[in-house]
């Protein structure tokens, strides 16, 4: 690097960053649930099509209930509620998940106390004043409870030095840059 005079020194850098600070959990609603969350790949190959599962991750989150008023297998109350001979029965009770940060997409798996669910839609970036956050919609694919023990999915537990979504720096203040984002 060459300098205008040559009594000039490079200056050292001012570590006025919080890098090193540990994290604080905020006590905002996007902060009371914590889940697990699996990224996926899909391969397609002649014998088929299969996920192939991602590093594992944990995320800060706010989860809700979304029950649908016409019943827990239909959209409305009109619809056959029996099971027919493939497919079976979908459920439409879906929760969900608003996160401060998100880093998957529509093949996404999430554990929520010990149940598989699969990210149902593309996650949605909400950006409303000072409450920017994803918001997805999950649908349970696997209730661990129904499933003989033996056969059972366990979640995957993510890395001790994994990331966890909604600790990184910069996604607690990023409306301090004096955009409102409205």
């Amino acid at each position: 690097m060459a300098y205008l005079f040559s009594s000039d020194k490079p200056k050292e850098p001012v570590d006025s960053s919080f890098e090193n600070e540990p994290f604080v959990k905020p006590t905002d609603m996007f902060y009371t649930s914590k889940i697990i969350v699996a990224p996926s790949t899909i391969r397609r190959s002649a014998h088929g099509v299969t996920y192939e599962w991602g590093d594992a991750f944990y995320c800060w989150c706010s989860l809700e209930g979304r029950e649908q008023q016409a019943g827990m297998f239909s959209i409305s109350g009109a619809e056959d509620k029996n099971p027919q001979s493939s497919g079976g029965l979908r459920e439409v009770t879906v929760k969900q998940i608003l996160a401060r940060e998100w880093h998957g997409d529509i093949h996404t798996f999430v554990w929520i106390d010990g149940d598989l669910y699969d990210v149902d839609g593309a996650a949605e970036h909400r950006e409303h004043g000072k409450t920017h956050h994803w918001e997805m919609r999950v649908r349970r694919a696997a209730d661990m409870a129904q499933i003989p023990e033996r056969f059972r999915l366990q979640p995957p537990v993510p890395a001790p030095d994994a990331p966890v979504w909604g600790e990184s720096k910069g996604v607690l203040g990023w409306y301090e840059s004096g955009s409102t984002a409205t």
